[in-house]
């Protein structure tokens, strides 16, 4: 019996030495693969003003900063890349665990149709894309009767989509619907002059989910106008930024129609919501990105939670 013991000591040995062996330990966990999204519009994407147009740009890819001067995508470029929105979205997604490889194709004042002509070899890559998101200039939506120009980004958003799909048909492709801009409301001559801002959200509401709803291979609206107008309508954000009132944030930058950075911060977090999944209360009220661009934890946390009340109620929409 002790003998049999001594052999079953000797060969458990030998057994956990062979396990142990560094040449024959077992292989790490492969990193998970990273979800590969592309974000293209203008400079409602990139946020138009610092902080958010530099921020986080070191941990994304901006597709045309590379690129030689005088180009047509290289238009009034700074020297530094750019991060904006897309980049505030990937600090999101890097707190809350998951693995987004962002990608941004932005070119000041541009249409759908001008990525469609020139920066088709960025939307068009051998590889392919897991999610697009597409945001079209902030008028083109639009009623004809007020300026805009929906046929074009009917037959340009669509051009896009069916671009990428044609390269993986499991690509998800987003629209990044705008907000109502105060410039194109409270200025005297504006299409929209004399009436209430929220007949502006209601047209682009109206676009980009008349989109939504007739091409059925777009995955979903990122709402992040409807996020404006709620955050207004609730009172955490002004209705008129020419007429401040004190204990709300201005979701508009400088010129009244780019974001701010409580503006950028607002889109962010829907884009977070709509395209992860996940809920961005979560990220809470000492959440990085927000504390980086100088927004107060109570200011996070109220624009976390109206992020998540729109996207949740934009989905009940289509």
């Amino acid at each position: 019996m002790h003998c049999c013991v001594g052999r079953w000591a000797r060969l458990s040995a030998v057994c956990g030495l062979l396990i142990s062996w560094p040449g024959r330990a077992a292989a790490p966990a492969a990193a998970p693969k990273p979800v590969v999204v592309l974000f293209v519009g203008n400079s409602f994407i990139h946020g138009g003003y610092r902080p958010v147009l530099h921020y986080n740009a070191a941990s994304i890819t901006d597709e045309n900063h590379h690129l030689s001067v005088g180009g047509p995508r290289r238009q009034q470029r700074t020297h530094e890349p750019w991060g904006g929105v897309a980049g505030i979205f990937q600090q999101l997604t890097a707190e809350a665990g998951l693995h987004y490889e962002v990608h941004l194709d932005a070119i000041n004042a541009q249409s759908l149709q001008f990525h469609y002509d020139s920066a088709r070899s960025v939307i068009d890559r051998p590889a392919g894309w897991d999610a697009v998101v597409l945001q079209e200039h902030s008028t083109r939506p639009l009623p004809a009767r007020r300026g805009g120009q929906p046929a074009l980004f009917q037959d340009y958003a669509t051009r896009l989509e069916q671009l990428v799909h044609a390269r993986n048909p499991k690509a998800r492709v987003y629209l990044y619907q705008t907000w109502a801009r105060a410039d194109l409301v409270y200025r005297a001559q504006a299409p929209y002059f004399g009436l209430p801002l929220d007949s502006l959200a209601l047209d682009l509401h109206r676009g980009y989910y008349d989109l939504a709803r007739q091409n059925r291979r777009i995955k979903a609206v990122a709402p992040a106008g409807d996020a404006w107008l709620r955050a207004v309508q609730q009172g955490v954000a002004l209705r008129n930024p020419y007429a401040p009132e004190a204990g709300k944030v201005n979701l508009w930058g400088e010129d009244n129609y780019h974001p701010s950075r409580w503006g950028a911060y607002l889109n962010a977090c829907v884009l977070f919501a709509e395209l992860t999944g996940k809920d961005p209360r979560r990220l809470g009220p000492q959440e990085k990105a927000a504390a980086d661009l100088g927004i107060s934890p109570a200011e996070a946390a109220q624009l976390q939670r109206v992020a998540y009340e729109q996207v949740r109620a934009g989905r009940k929409v289509r």
